[in-house]
């Protein structure tokens, strides 16, 4: 096998490891890149799952292999730019593994061989010459080996007329050879700049608990202007060195005070103010903060003009929708001579997202966003249109693929971002605008190849070499509070539990509720057990999710891709349990009762079946069968302490219902809990003495975490604005509640070079 193969646009150099296309690297995991090494070693052939697993992980090891697998081809796939739909390098085949399309070859060499027979030798002489493409010269290596020498019957005057005549033919070949050498190096092979190379810097360094809201690059790309919960900075770039401007005085201090943009001569910020009950406000500020001045009642701030002329600005959101403008307002940069240019014709629950300007000033540009079901919403569409609302243009058309916010750069290109297709997160893409007209130029292009962070806002320098990019990434923390007696308050604040910014999951606790288990994408991932006074996390896995205690306190049990494993929690061998296709959620009673059951939907998604097994042996029996919505997929459950009763909820519905489904023969009930809606997924704990429920509940806002009784009545434990409070798991004892939220960390980054 070669060290360096070549498709398409696209080169490997197999022993780093590394992939290029047009001779820019491309960024891949190694999982990935080992999974595209094996393809290509079968190029047309079937490399199957099984191959791909014994490649990518020893025997010894057991992950959750098929969500591993398919996430590093996923990946591949978003590296070539590929789709699974419509494949054009990567083919899956069902349940079999996957075939490489495109057709493999080893890259030429530096040096060409031209051979060309000399006019007037016999045709078995060679005469062999080397082009160099980088000097340009040529070599005249000799004739090669099979030439034949003349006989001694030739005549000496036959002799030297054939050696003068082969004389003159090579000597013309070789000029006419130097002179195309020189033609390819001075036209087709000109040496050109290396393209500018990507390249990111972090600008802002928020912690999760204080997330940046919005954030503007000045016109000269020498400042940063960015806003969050202290008020709005100002950072220069090339020191670090900020200072901050608070909100008006007069404003009131839950108010969001927000960066929206820069006026064109970089000495002036437009800023917007959002209170409580949808009042806002648009205003202008000093960028060194000595002045600040109210523009207009009632507005969101959208941006200035590059000439600095306009502002562009939306009126408040109408009663009932979904909080995004239906109209797109003009007015003069002094906040007078207000105009409507742009009306929404979407529908009730629909309206505009991000508004642009066009480089000369003279056309808008904005996304739709379409109403995206359960109180979401997502932006379709990119269109635009001239200052009077009309010569309106589809940019970037509909599909299923979100968009993100977007900048009309003064080369042309219209840079956004858009949610990946086979992977968490957005990457960039641009596509040419025709200035005039507004109207795209050519196909869309990929410019990043980014997964695991979405985009929240882009903005850019005068000379669009500079991006300014809000990115956020989703993260799960856990806090943990005491309880009171019967668990129904909390005798202290919910801390901070772990400091690090990972994606944790509490799942379970130990028999002495001395220590919670927990998954985590902290380092390489895996299942963790921490004391809850502190020390180090114990690693018990590398692979696998969703921890739970077996009933004896003895097992940890988890699950991965070959389906329902165990290991100790102390640490040690895992073994594999069982298979478990379709399959939501273990659960496990507490001593003196010892039953665990699993959650999972039928083949056909009808039901949901909750089966009772072993935790040493996985030998399984059915417990309870009940119908289901197919529709339906997230789900809050858990079994009681005693093993009686299976209690489940639906997530996202208006109204939380709790159903009690008895495993010993009683009657089933249901529990309504009244005011309270959107049960998050996962979001239901049953209390440590099996008198009642914690629940979490996403609206009304802001999030809370809800003690319930078994007739309905909740009390509200914690809210918090700054999270989604997703569940509270009790421990053993009932002394400790170890609650779960969502968060989001919220950076600015600088992107240059693209």
């Amino acid at each position: 096998m070669p060290n360096t193969l070549r498709f398409g646009a696209y080169e490997v150099d197999l022993p780093a490891g590394q992939l290029f296309k047009h001779g820019i690297k491309i960024g891949l995991r190694d999982q990935s890149f080992q999974v595209l090494a094996a393809l290509l070693e079968h190029p047309g052939e079937i490399v199957t799952r099984e191959e791909l697993r014994k490649r990518l992980w020893s025997g010894e090891v057991f992950v959750d292999f098929d969500n591993n697998l398919n996430a590093a081809v996923g990946r591949l796939r978003e590296a070539l730019g590929d789709s699974a739909d419509h494949p054009h390098f990567i083919e899956t085949l069902p349940k079999r593994g996957y075939r490489f399309l495109e057709n493999v070859s080893k890259p030429p060499d530096t040096q060409t061989a031209l051979k060309h027979p000399a006019r007037g030798v016999d045709s078995s002489s060679e005469v062999v010459i080397s082009a160099s493409a980088d000097t340009g010269r040529l070599e005249v290596l000799g004739n090669s080996p099979s030439q034949e020498r003349q006989t001694d019957s030739a005549s000496v005057g036959g002799f030297m007329k054939h050696r003068k005549e082969a004389a003159m033919a090579m000597i013309a070949v070789v000029f006419a050879l130097v002179g195309l050498a020189w033609y390819l190096r001075s036209f087709w092979i000109r040496p050109s700049n290396p393209p500018a190379e990507l390249t990111q810097r972090r600008l802002t360094f928020n912690s999760s608990e204080n997330p940046v809201q919005g954030s503007a690059i000045s016109p000269d790309g020498k400042y940063l202007a960015y806003s969050d919960a202290s008020g709005i900075h100002v950072k220069l770039l090339s020191t670090g060195e900020e200072h901050l401007i608070p909100r008006p005085a007069r404003v009131s201090a839950d108010a969001v005070w927000a960066v929206d943009s820069w006026f064109p001569d970089g000495t002036q910020l437009l800023a917007d103010i959002s209170e409580t009950g949808g009042h806002g406000s648009l205003w202008t500020v000093s960028a060194l903060g000595q002045s600040v001045r109210e523009l207009r009642e009632d507005a969101r701030g959208y941006e200035v003009s590059p000439d600095g002329t306009r502002i562009a600005f939306a009126p408040p959101p109408t009663p009932g929708s979904s909080g995004n403008p239906r109209e797109i307002w003009v007015m003069d940069s002094e906040g007078g001579n207000g105009q409507r240019v742009v009306v929404s014709a979407l529908g009730e629950n629909e309206g505009l997202g991000h508004v642009h300007w066009s480089p000369d000033s003279k056309r808008l540009a904005y996304s739709r966003a379409k109403d995206a079901g359960g109180g979401y919403y997502q932006f379709a569409t990119i269109e635009s249109c001239d200052l009077k609302g009309t010569g309106r243009t589809l940019i970037v058309p509909e599909s299923d693929i979100p968009l993100g916010d977007f900048r009309w750069l003064r080369d042309g290109r219209i840079v956004y971002a858009r949610s990946n297709e086979l992977s968490d997160g957005d990457s960039l893409w641009q596509i040419g605008i025709d200035a005039t007209t507004g109207t795209p130029l050519g196909k869309p292009k990929r410019i990043t190849q980014w997964a695991g962070f979405s985009i929240e806002s882009v903005s850019a320098s005068a000379d669009g070499k500079q991006l300014a990019l809000l990115q956020t990434t989703a993260l799960q923390q856990i806090y943990l509070a005491e309880l009171a007696a019967g668990g129904v308050r909390l005798l202290s604040s919910p801390r901070r539990w772990r400091s690090e910014e990972t994606y944790d999951r509490a799942s379970g606790w130990t028999a002495d509720s001395k220590a919670i288990l927990f998954d985590s994408n902290n380092g390489s991932g895996g299942i963790f057990k921490q004391a809850i006074n502190g020390g180090t996390a114990q690693l018990l896995q590398r692979d696998g999710g969703w921890p739970r205690l077996s009933a004896d306190g003895g097992l940890v049990i988890y699950v991965a891709a070959r389906g329902g494993m165990r290991v100790p929690v102390s640490g040690g061998v895992p073994h594999f349990l069982m298979e478990a296709p379709g399959a939501l959620d273990d659960h496990c009673s507490r001593p003196p009762a010892n039953l665990c059951v699993t959650l999972a939907e039928s083949q056909d998604d009808k039901q949901l079946v909750i089966t009772a097994f072993d935790p040493l042996t996985g030998t399984a029996r059915t417990l309870r069968t009940i119908e289901k919505d197919p529709s339906a997929h997230h789900f809050g459950s858990d079994l009681s302490p005693d093993g009686s009763t299976f209690a489940i909820a639906r997530s996202g519905e208006v109204q939380i219902r709790i159903r009690l489904l008895s495993l010993v023969g009683g009657p089933d009930r249901e529990i309504t809990v009244k005011g309270w809606s959107n049960l998050p997924w996962m979001g239901l704990y049953w209390s440590a003495d099996g008198k009642g429920f914690y629940a979490g509940s996403l609206s009304p806002e802001p999030s809370a975490l809800l003690y319930v009784d078994l007739k309905g009545n909740a009390r509200v434990l914690w809210r918090n604005s700054a999270m989604q409070i997703l569940w509270g798991m009790p421990s053993p004892d009932g002394r400790y509640l170890a609650i779960e939220g969502g968060v989001y960390n919220r950076n600015v980054w600088m992107l240059e070079g693209f």
